[in-house]
C-alpha cells in the first residue's frame, strides 16, 4: 500500500482522544463499529490496545509533527475475530490526524517499521518493564543516562536497572509501576531523579501507561531529560532569593540611616531657627537671612529623609495603619490651605468639589493626609502659571470612595506615568526642574493606597493635564447617623 493511498476512515481528534471531524472512504468497513463526531477513539478500540494508543496521543500532542503508526484491533460484533487496521496519527497544532488503512497485513508490517523508527530515533527514553525485569529499552534511555546504546545498559546486571534511579526515589518508582500494573494508579505522570553514569543527577519527566507485553501486565514510560529546566528553576528561586536578601539589606540600612540623619539635623534646624528669630539678641542681617536659608534647606532634607524612612517600612511591610474615622471636608481644607503659599507662588488656582452627604472614612489620617499633600504637590508642580488644581470627592457606592486631583498642568504619556511611579522616578520637564523633590511622593502614595486595600488610577494625556484618583474600598466608608 502507498503511503497517499485513500484511507478506509480519516479524522481528526484531540488530546483526549474525541473525534472532532470524520470522513468515511470507499472501503469504511468500520462505520458501523461506533464512529460518530464526539466518539472517543481509544474507546473504540480492543481494551488491551487502548493504554498504548492514548500513550501515543499524550505523546503526539506535545509536538507538532510527531508521527505515529501502530496496528489497532476494533471488536466486531457476533464475536468475530476483531478487526484489525494499521493507523497513522501525526499531530497538527494541537490536534491530531488519524487515519485508519483496512489492509491488516500491509498495517502489521508498516506498523513495526514505522513504530521501530519512531522509538528507536526518539530523543525521549522509553522503557516497558515490571517491577521484577526491564522487557524493553530504547537507545534514547541509555544514552540519557551515559550508556551508548540500550544494549550495553541491558548487559549490566540486574541490579543497575533499579540503581540507575535515584535512592529517594526508587520506592516512589517501584509503588507506581505495581499500582499501575494493577490497574489502579491515577497519576500516571510524575518526576522523579536517575543517577548518570559518571555520577550526576538526572532529572526525569514520566508520561506512564500500563500494556500487555507478550499477554504480561507490564508498565510503559515516555521518559524525557527535564535537567536544564530544573536548573533554570533552581537558579530562579536562588536568584529571587538573593534579590529578596539584597532588598531587606536596603531598606535596613535606609531605614537606620535615616534614623540616624534626623536626629542631627533637628538639632540643626532648631539652632538655625533660634539665630533666625534673634531668641538670644540682636545679630546681623546677613546672619539671619543665612540662618534662615539653612532652615529651609535642612527641611527639605528633613522631609527627603522622611519619604524614604516611610519608603523604606513600606517596602519591609513595618508602616503599620493606625485607624479612626475621618471627616474628608475638613481634611481636604487643612491639606488645601498648608499648600496655598505653594499655589499662589506658582500663580495656581485651587479649588475643591466635594459632594453634600458625603460619608465619612476610616484609615489612617496621617497616611491620608500624606496622600492628599501628594497628589497636590505634584499637581501644582507641574501645572504652569494661570492653571487650575481641582479636588474632587465622590461617593460610588458599593464600588467605594473616590477622592480626584485634577489639574489643567502639563500632563504625562504611558512612559512617563511608570516613571513617575518608580521609586527616584521625575518627569524631565521644565517645569519639574524649577522645583526639588524626591520622586517618593507618588510611589509612596501608591503604596499607602494598597495598604489600605485601595488604589490609585492615573488618567493622563501630555497637554491635556492629569487626573489622580484615590479610591478607597466601600468598606471603609461610614455612612453618617440620621
Amino acid at each position: 500500500m502507498q503511503d497517499d493511498a485513500a484511507p478506509a476512515v480519516h479524522a481528526l481528534i484531540d488530546g483526549a482522544g474525541a473525534l472532532l471531524a470524520l470522513e468515511f472512504g470507499a472501503d469504511a468497513g468500520l462505520a458501523t463499529q461506533g464512529f460518530a463526531v464526539g466518539a472517543c477513539l481509544p474507546a473504540l478500540v480492543m481494551a488491551e490496545d487502548r493504554p498504548f494508543l492514548e500513550a501515543t496521543i499524550a505523546w503526539l500532542e506535545r509536538g507538532d509533527g510527531r508521527t505515529a503508526s501502530l496496528v489497532l484491533h476494533f471488536p466486531r460484533a457476533g464475536g468475530k475475530e476483531p478487526a484489525a487496521v494499521q493507523a497513522r496519527l501525526r499531530g497538527e497544532a494541537g490536534r491530531i490526524d488519524v487515519r485508519l488503512y483496512s489492509d491488516p497485513g500491509v498495517a502489521a508490517r508498516r506498523a513495526a517499521k514505522q513504530m521501530r523508527r519512531v522509538v528507536e530515533g526518539s530523543h525521549q527514553g522509553i522503557v516497558v518493564r515490571t517491577n521484577d525485569s526491564v522487557l524493553y529499552m530504547n537507545d534514547g534511555f541509555a544514552r540519557m543516562i551515559g550508556y551508548a546504546d540500550a544494549q550495553e545498559l541491558m548487559a549490566q546486571p540486574p541490579a543497575t536497572m533499579n540503581g540507575v534511579i535515584h535512592p529517594d526515589d526508587v520506592a516512589m518508582v517501584v509503588e507506581r509501576i505495581d499500582t499501575r500494573m494493577k490497574g489502579v494508579e491515577t497519576t500516571p505522570h510524575y518526576e522523579f531523579r536517575l543517577i548518570h553514569r559518571d555520577g550526576r543527577i538526572v532529572w526525569a519527566d514520566a508520561q506512564a501507561a500500563l500494556v500487555h507485553w507478550d499477554g504480561v501486565p507490564a508498565s510503559l514510560s515516555w521518559i524525557t531529560d527535564i535537567s536544564a529546566r530544573k536548573k533554570a528553576e533552581d537558579d530562579l528561586i536562588r536568584a529571587k532569593e538573593a534579590a529578596e536578601f539584597a532588598n531587606r539589606a536596603k531598606t535596613e540600612f535606609l531605614a537606620n540611616m535615616s534614623h540616624e540623619l534626623r536626629t542631627p539635623l533637628n538639632a540643626i534646624l532648631g539652632f538655625a531657627e533660634i539665630i533666625a528669630n534673634e531668641m538670644f539678641g540682636a545679630c546681623k542681617p546677613q546672619y539671619a537671612a543665612y540662618a534662615r536659608d539653612i532652615h529651609a534647606s535642612g527641611t527639605h532634607l528633613l522631609e527627603l529623609i522622611n519619604d524614604v524612612l516611610d519608603l523604606a517600612k513600606l517596602e519591609a511591610g513595618k508602616l503599620e495603619l493606625h485607624e479612626s474615622e475621618i471627616a474628608l471636608p475638613g481634611l481636604i481644607e487643612q491639606c488645601l490651605t498648608l499648600l496655598k503659599v505653594k499655589a499662589d507662588e506658582g500663580q495656581v488656582t485651587l479649588s475643591q468639589d466635594i459632594a453634600a452627604d458625603l460619608p465619612a472614612l476610616r484609615a489612617d489620617p496621617r497616611a491620608l493626609r500624606q496622600v492628599l499633600l501628594n497628589l497636590l504637590s505634584n499637581a501644582i508642580k507641574f501645572t504652569p502659571s494661570g492653571g487650575t488644581v481641582r479636588v474632587r470627592v465622590r461617593d460610588e457606592g458599593p464600588k467605594g470612595l473616590a477622592i480626584a486631583v485634577c489639574d489643567s498642568g502639563i500632563g504625562m504619556s504611558a512612559a512617563d506615568i511608570k516613571v513617575a511611579l518608580s521609586p527616584f522616578g521625575q518627569i524631565d520637564s521644565s517645569l519639574a526642574r524649577r522645583h526639588e523633590g524626591t520622586g517618593l511622593g507618588l510611589p509612596i502614595t501608591h503604596s499607602l493606597m494598597r495598604l489600605h486595600d485601595g488604589e490609585l488610577r492615573i488618567d493622563s494625556m501630555p497637554g491635556k493635564g492629569t487626573t489622580m484618583t484615590a479610591v478607597f474600598p466601600a468598606r471603609r466608608r461610614i455612612e453618617q447617623a440620621a
